[in-house]
């Protein structure tokens, strides 16, 4: 990889660029291909959907300290309410942990509605059905481990 080389220590050593770029392009390549390579699909399986009743608003989350605030995801998707199981599939995420979110807009005004306690009152889960006993579950208790491709699956209630 071209990261590897170090110019101090072999200073006779150098990409002639100039000289051979084909041969540049192709050492860069290398180094990039496997990368993205490394890149995996989530799906999020999504039960308890009330069919044509609101969207179904999905947040990702790969740090814990963004984890769940509105805005703060990392990836998401909405989907209509088709059927009273949905799938989601999230493309191209790098190997890491995720947490997901998801919410079904019974209203329609696209966010998750609350009472006066702050408790929703919108039909809601989390990845992993982890559920908190005051408020939120934590990253970690939500969070899916993706290093190809992974399946998590919310429950909606």
């Amino acid at each position: 990889m071209l990261s590897r080389m170090n110019t101090k220590q072999h200073p006779h050593r150098s990409l002639r660029i100039g000289r051979t770029p084909a041969r540049a392009l192709s050492a860069l390549a290398a180094s990039i291909v496997p990368i993205t390579g490394l890149a995996g699909d989530l799906t999020i399986e999504i039960s308890g959907v009330t069919p044509d009743r609101g969207k179904i608003y999905i947040a990702v989350y790969d740090r814990a300290d963004t984890f769940p605030t509105s805005g703060r995801q990392l990836v998401g998707q909405v989907l209509d309410p088709t059927a009273a199981h949905l799938t989601a599939h999230l493309k191209d995420l790098p190997p890491g942990q995720y947490a997901a979110v998801a919410f079904q807009d019974s209203n329609g005004n696209g966010k998750l509605d609350k009472n006066f306690l702050g408790i929703p009152k919108e039909p809601y889960g989390f990845s992993n059905g982890a559920r908190g006993s005051a408020g939120p579950p934590k990253f970690s208790e939500a969070a899916v481990t993706l290093s190809s491709d992974a399946t998590t699956k919310v429950d909606l209630k």
